[in-house]
Parts: structure tokens; sequence; C-alpha cells
């Protein structure tokens, strides 16, 4: 305990010695002037116990000789540990200072205050450890002078040696601070903008008024400084730094200055400023409108525009004003339109066929090839004979006749109704025979074999005469230019009549042979064959003044005269080749369909496998069913084959589009207008062949009607499929067969949708049936009969059924079916069915006039005596078409 005490008096002694408190004092007051970054020391801490002798002996008053480093020793106090309450002495480490006296006087309770002060935790000793050289140095101070120097308090603590080595914690490594750059001349101060702090209106002095000088202050550094001050070990370069931007200066600022970031800095350390790009320059492209264009026709508005380099307002605008209403993809497909618009828009439009032709293939006629042919080519080829007239006049019977068939008995209905191409032989060389039918309904079969023959056989019955058919073959052989011969038929009939015929002939200026003209006219009877073989014999004669010719080694062209959708072999087409030779595995071009020939066969069904001029043919390879009376043309490859009949498709896709009449305001309302006051049904037609279907097509839209309008949703050849029955059944129309039937897998269909199919075999059996269906969607009108009168004459009240009437039947009879209108003053109040017709207490059906009657009325109960009621019926009458 007394050694404690002992060495607690020493340390207090040592404490007054280096006169801490006042040097903590003078510190405190250096701190508010300047701050400096001192290195941390890195010393070991120590405390020396100072000799007992120097506590007894008195100490001459201290004079501070000089202040060395003293922010070292405010560093060395900041650093120190928290204090632990130990009666045992504290260490206090600080760089070096000078050593003062300590003065005689000094209490004990300012010694406890000052050696408090630093915060070291240190454990107490038992003994302290005072070294030899503390000892010495202690002698020292006594016999030197009052003033004593000590270099530094590492030295000291050297001196006095470790006291608790043994118990203070490892030395830990300190990091080495760079030295503190000389003072620089002063500068004004460099901050980075921002948003929040800068004010325009304060002046930049106000912001470093109250800010040190740069050599005085304590810096810190900025991002890059700092990074490269830990790495480099060296101090921040302050000088030739940048001045804030200000508008109007020239300076420049981007976004490293925004953030503090000194580009000279940067440069001086060897960073190099990123150039910047230079901004491409926006070239003015001046449009060079061309003068001259080609284009292809049909063209839109939108491509017609892009090739002249405008705009197509400005062409839809030209249109305009020239009356023509377009829009941008609308297309123009008149030569003349394309160039009054580019001579108005100073482009001058040249049309280019070059595609058109290549789809084309060719633009010279069959006749104009077989023209430009040489001679030494041209072989002769056997007639092609059509054989036209009225119904029922002996077409078929006389080609039966000729060809010793039985095709007639094979025709439903004794008529023909199919187009037939047939070759056969005769005494007087091979011919070509097509077999048109005479119904109305045919007309465009028969144009077909007039546009494809060279001979026309106008057959006419001597019994009849001419009739209306036979006057449109007329006009139809007259349109195709080619050679009429007259067959008078039925001469075998008590009624024939030649003179007849001739005389209407003349009225159609066609004068007989006999009468002096150039019409060959032969009598001949189909049944018995009269007149047959004379009748081979013009044809023949004929051919021979026509000089029939061809060329079998050029490429194949035709005409299709019927084509039809065969179950098992797909698409047919009967063709009449009429130039050229069609062989076996030619890639054919019909309109918009294409085909490689996989066979070929005659009307015998017997394989060909080449067709010469003149030859009807049947043929399969089809990618559809090609419409009647297209012309085929044969091609090099199947490639081209297909991408002609593509692109005449497309052709003719945009021309239906813009056939489409143009909807205007006036059109909507006319027809809404129509809807109103007009009904439409909706029907699906399916035929066997191509020509039949488009008969009845043209035989059903000749049915003309005011209130009821005939809309073909779909037709098409072949079966009636499961599809047409689905779309009959959406539509609600109704499915006409002719010469087909329906699959047999679509019949159970027909309940189950609930749709209409009507099959029928013979053509105007199909158009009278649509005309009932057209009627039977009509309403009916309603007609009001008048039946009788009846006066009332007494009232009679029923608390179950109300008022009855008691009547008296004045004119005609009443019946219990019959509607009654109550007349009261000449104005009828009501009208409505009777309830209850009674005779006393009986019910009547019936009162006749003169008779007395009790007539309950249903939902009227005000009738009052005097009034009279009228008997009437109403009957539903049939609109007719």
């Amino acid at each position: 305990m007394a050694k404690n005490l002992k060495l607690h008096v020493k340390n207090t002694q040592l404490a007054e010695a280096i006169n801490l408190k006042g040097l903590k004092a003078k510190l405190s007051r250096k701190k508010g002037e300047a701050e400096e970054v001192l290195p941390p020391p890195s010393e070991e801490i120590v405390v020396a116990s100072p000799p007992v002798e120097v506590a007894e002996q008195p100490v001459p008053p201290p004079v501070v000789e000089e202040i060395k480093e003293v922010p070292a020793l405010q560093a060395v106090v900041e650093q120190a540990p928290a204090p632990v309450e130990v009666p045992a002495p504290v260490e206090v480490r600080a760089p070096e200072v000078v050593a003062v006296p300590v003065e005689p006087k000094i209490e004990e309770k300012k010694a406890e205050e000052v050696v408090a002060k630093p915060k070291l935790p240190l454990k107490p000793v038992e003994k302290p450890i005072v070294s030899p050289a503390v000892r010495r140095k202690l002698e020292a101070q006594k016999e030197a002078a009052p003033r004593v120097v000590v270099s530094s308090l590492r030295t000291t603590a050297e001196k006095l040696g470790p006291v608790l080595g043994k118990e203070l914690p490892p030395k830990k490594p300190v990091r080495k601070e760079p030295p503190v750059a000389a003072p620089r001349p002063e500068k004004a101060p460099y901050a980075p903008l921002r948003k929040k702090e800068a004010e325009p209106t304060k002046p930049a002095v106000q912001k470093t008024e109250k800010q040190p000088p740069r050599g005085e202050s304590e810096e810190r550094p900025t991002k890059r400084g700092e990074a490269e001050g830990f790495r480099k070990g060296k101090p921040k370069p302050d000088e030739g730094r940048p001045k804030l931007f200000k508008k109007g200066e020239g300076s420049t600022f981007d976004t490293r200055r925004r953030h503090g970031i000194d580009i000279e800095e940067d440069e001086e350390r060897g960073w190099r400023r990123r150039k910047l790009k230079k901004q491409s320059q926006v070239q003015i492209i001046e449009i060079v409108r061309p003068t001259k264009i080609s284009v292809r026709l049909p063209i839109s508005v939108k491509d017609l525009a892009a090739e002249m380099k405008l705009k197509a307002s400005e062409l839809i605008s030209k249109l305009f004003m020239q009356g023509v209403v377009v829009t941008l993809n609308d297309l123009l497909d008149t030569e003349l339109v394309v160039q009054l618009l580019g001579q108005e828009l100073g482009c001058e439009v040249a049309i280019d066929t070059s595609e058109e032709e290549r789809i084309r293939i060719t633009g010279k006629t069959i006749g104009e090839e077989i023209k430009e042919e040489s001679k030494e080519d041209l072989t002769m080829r056997p007639p092609v004979v059509t054989f036209m007239g009225h119904v029922d006049h002996g077409k078929t019977s006389l080609i039966d006749a000729i060809r010793k068939s039985n095709r007639a008995a094979s025709e439903v209905g004794a008529i023909t109704q199919h187009i037939g191409a047939f070759m056969c032989l005769t005494d007087q060389g091979p011919l070509t025979i097509i077999d048109t039918p005479g119904h109305e309904a045919f007309s465009a079969m028969r144009v077909r074999g007039a546009e494809v023959t060279d001979i026309v056989v106008l057959v006419i019955a001597g019994d009849e005469g001419i009739q209306e058919q036979t006057i449109e073959a007329i006009k139809q052989a007259k349109d195709a230019h080619a050679t009429i011969v007259v067959a008078v038929n039925k001469c075998d009939k008590p009624n024939f009549d030649q003179d007849l015929v001739f005389r209407q002939l003349a009225d159609h200026e066609l004068l007989p042979e006999t009468w002096g003209g150039s019409t060959v006219t032969v009598a001949c009877s189909a049944l018995t064959r009269q007149g047959v073989p004379e009748l081979l014999e013009m044809l023949a004669l004929q051919s021979e003044v026509l000089e029939l010719r061809a060329n079998p080694k050029a490429r194949a062209r035709g005409t299709v005269i019927e084509s039809e959708m065969s179950k098992g072999q797909g698409p047919v087409a009967t063709v009449l080749v009429q130039n050229g030779t069609l062989h076996l595995g030619d890639c054919v071009v019909f309109g918009v369909t294409w085909a490689r020939i996989k066979s070929m066969r005659d009307e015998n069904n017997k394989e060909l496998l080449e067709a010469p001029p003149s030859t009807p043919a049947r043929i399969t390879g089809i990618s559809g069913v090609p419409a009647a009376g297209e012309e085929f043309i044969v091609v090099k490859t199947e490639k081209e084959a297909k991408d002609i009949a593509e692109a005449r498709r497309e052709g003719q896709r945009q021309l239906a589009f813009q056939a489409k009449r143009k909807v205007s305001f006036e059109n909507m309302m006319e027809k809404a207008k129509a809807e109103v006051a007009m009904k439409v049904m909706p029907i699906i037609i399916r035929a066997d062949v191509q020509g039949s279907l488009e008969a009845v097509k043209n035989a059903l839209l000749r049915i003309e009607s005011q209130k009821i309008e005939l809309n073909i949703i779909s037709l098409g050849v072949g079966e009636i499929s499961e599809s047409d029955l689905q779309l009959a059944a959406a539509s609600k129309a109704t499915v006409i067969g002719f010469h087909t039937s329906i699959e047999a897998h679509a019949e159970p269909m027909v309940k189950e949708l609930g749709v209409s199919v009507r099959l029928h075999d013979i053509i105007y059996h199909a158009q009278d049936d649509v005309k009932a269906l057209m009627k039977a969607q009509l309403d009916k009108i309603p007609e009001e009969k008048e039946k009788g009168k009846a006066e009332v004459r007494a009232l009679f009240k029923s608390s179950q059924l109300g008022i009855i009437a008691g009547c008296q039947v004045i004119d005609g009879i009443v019946t219990r079916n019959c509607m009654i209108r109550v007349i009261r003053a000449g104005n009828v109040l009501w009208s409505g069915p009777i309830a209850s017709l009674k005779r006393f207490k009986d019910d009547v059906k019936e009162a006749s006039k003169g008779t007395e009657c009790g007539i309950l009325l249903q939902g009227f109960s005000t009738v009052e005596v005097g009034d009279t009621l009228e008997a009437y019926e109403i009957i539903y009458l049939e609109q007719e078409l």
C-alpha cells in the first residue's frame, strides 16, 4: 500500500513537471487557428515512475523555452484509450516537447485532474519499474539550472523503460500519412457546382469568407485525389485548378466537373481527356424527280407516287380535281388516265408491257399463228362441225345416225344438257363433231361451240320451223364467222313443210341454194337415216372449200370444251386441239390454272399418247377445274406454267377488288330501302360439269322479281360436300344440285343441320322449283271477306261471363270462328274474335239472317244497345313474283 502511494506521488510530480494542463490549454487555442494532419506515433506507450527524490526537492518556477510539434501531442492525447479507475499511475504518450519545472506550490487536486485526463486502460502493478536512465536524468535535472529541456516524451519514455510491457497489447501497424504540403499563395477556393448550392444572386466571396486559407485548413481530397494519395503516397496537387464555370467565359462543363473532378489535374497526372467525336453533319439530299418513268398496269396510287418521287396526296388531289375519287390503295388500270396524270405532274409515263406479255405468253390468236406458219409445215386437218338448233329438233339423234350410236337414250328428259365432242370416221374422212344443248339456258355452251367450230349445222324441224333458240344459234354462228349448213330434219313426218323453213331462212338473211342463194340445205331424217350421206358429202365439200390446215409440229394450242371434277381422277377437262400436237406429259397453262398432263383419253375412254389438230381429248393432272371456253397453251417447264397461272390469278383478284362498287351515302340509303322492300333468298349451286353449272346459274338469275332477290353465295363442280351443308346451315340457304348427288359421309348431316337440298336432272325443273321457293319466302297478303251483320237489341249481365249482347242477324251469317267489328255511330270501336255464340242456351256454330243469338265478345264488354256487329274472315293470298 505504501509502495502504491509512493508511486502515485511520483506520477503526480511527473505530470506537474511537464505542465500537462498548460499544454492542453495551448493546444485548444491553437486548434482554432489551424489544423494539420499529423502522423500517428509509432512508439510504445510507456509510463515511467519518477524517482522518489524529485518530490522531496523544491523545483524553481518553470520557464517555457520552446514548443515543438504541438499538434502531435494533441493527436497523442486524442488517441489515448478510455480511462480505467485504478489507483495505479497513468501512462502518457506525446511527441517531443519541452519539459518545464514544476511549481513548488501546486495543489494535489489539480494534479489529480491532470493525471485523470489521459484515457488509457492500464492494470495496476505491484512493483513499478524505474529505469536507471530516468534516475540519472532526474539527478542531472536536480544539479542543473532550473530550466531543463526534454527532447520529447518518446525519449523520456525510452529512458524510463517499459512499465507494463508484459500487459500491453501488441503494436498495430500504422499507415504513414504523406507530408503536409507547404502553404501556397492564396487562391479562390474551388468547389464543384451543385444545383442545390448554386445561387446566382450571391457572389462567390460570400462562400469563402469564413473558410481558412487553403494552406492552413484541412482539405478533403476528391475521389480521384484520395485514390491517388493512398495509391502513390503523394500529396494532392492544387496548382492550376480551373475556375468555376461561368456563362460567357468560354469555359467547358462536363459531367466530370459536375462531380468535382479536376480535368487539368488529371492531365498533369497522366490522364488523357477523351476526345469528343465530331458530330456528323446532316447532308441535305436534294430529291431529283424523274421526268420519264415506265410502269406496269394496273398500278396503285401509292406505287405510282413512289415512282414519280411525289407524295400520294398530290396524285389524289390531281385526280380529285378531274372528278376521279380514289384512295391510296386503289388501282389505276387505264393507260390514258396514268399518262394524263403524269403529264399534269411533269413526268412522262410509259407503259411497260413486258410482264403482261410474259403472262399472256403470246398476243396472237390461233388463226394468226396458223397464217404465219410456212406452207410446208401446214397439213390438212379434219373439220370441226357443231350441231346447233332449238331443243327437241333432233340434233343428238342426227349425230347418233352419223356415229351409229345411241347417245340420245342416255340423256335425262330426252334433251341434251351437256356439250360433247366426238371424233368419228365417215366415208368422206374423219370428222370432229360438237354437240350443243338446245335449251335456252345453254346459250353459253352454244357460244363456245360456235367459236371453236369451222362449220355450223343448223338443225331445224320441218314440222315446227325456226324457233327462238334457232334464231339465237343463227346469230351466234354469224358472230363466229362460221359456215352455216342447214339440215331440215324430220322429213319423214306427214306435216313436214320445207318451203316454210326456206321462207323463214330468207327472213334471217340465209337464202337457200334452191332459191338462188348460197346457204346449203339438206332434207334428212335422223330416224330413217334419210339424207344423212348427202349431209356428210356437203360437209366434206365445205371443208375442202375452206382449206382447213394446221401445223402439227408447233406447240399445242386449243380451247376447253368442258370441265368437271371427277371423284377418282380429280379435275378433268375436255379440250379441243386447234393447232400443234398435244403430247402426254406436256406442261399446259389454262386461264388461272396449270397442268402437267398425266393421262389423255378419247370419247371412248381409250388412252392417247398424242392429240393432233382437231382432236378432242380428256386430260387429267390439272391444278384446278378450268373454266369452260378458256384457251390453253403449252409451255416449256412446269415452273413456268405455275408462275404464269399464279400471276394471272393475282391479276384477277386485283381486278375483282377494283370492280367492287364504291360505297357512298346514297348507295347505302338505296340499299337500305331495297332491303326493307325486298327479301333475299340465298342458294348454293352444285353441278356435275362447268358448263352445266354456268347454265343453271344463268337460268336462275333470269328469274325476275321485284319482291325477292336471289343471292348465289356459292357454286361449284362436284358432289355436295359437308362444307356445302355447313355453309347452307349457317346462311340459311337452299342447296340446288344439278346432275350430282350428296357425298355418302355427308348425308347424315342433312337431317342434323336441317338443310334443304333439292336435286334435279332437268334444268327447267330446277328453275321452276326455285321459283316456288321464292314465292314461299314472300309474306302472304291478308284480305278481309265480309260474312254478315248483327244488331244489338238487348244486354244481359252474367256474373261469370260478363255482358252478353242479344243480337239479331240482319245480313248474311255470323259464324263461331269469324272476327267481329263493333261499329257505333259509323266508327269502329273494337275488332276481335268471338268468345261464345249461343241460341237460347245452346252453343251454335253459326247464326243465319233473321235469327236471334247471344254473342259474347272476347276482351270487350262495353257493348251498348244499337251497336252494329260486322262479321268477317281473313283470307291470306300468296304473292306473285
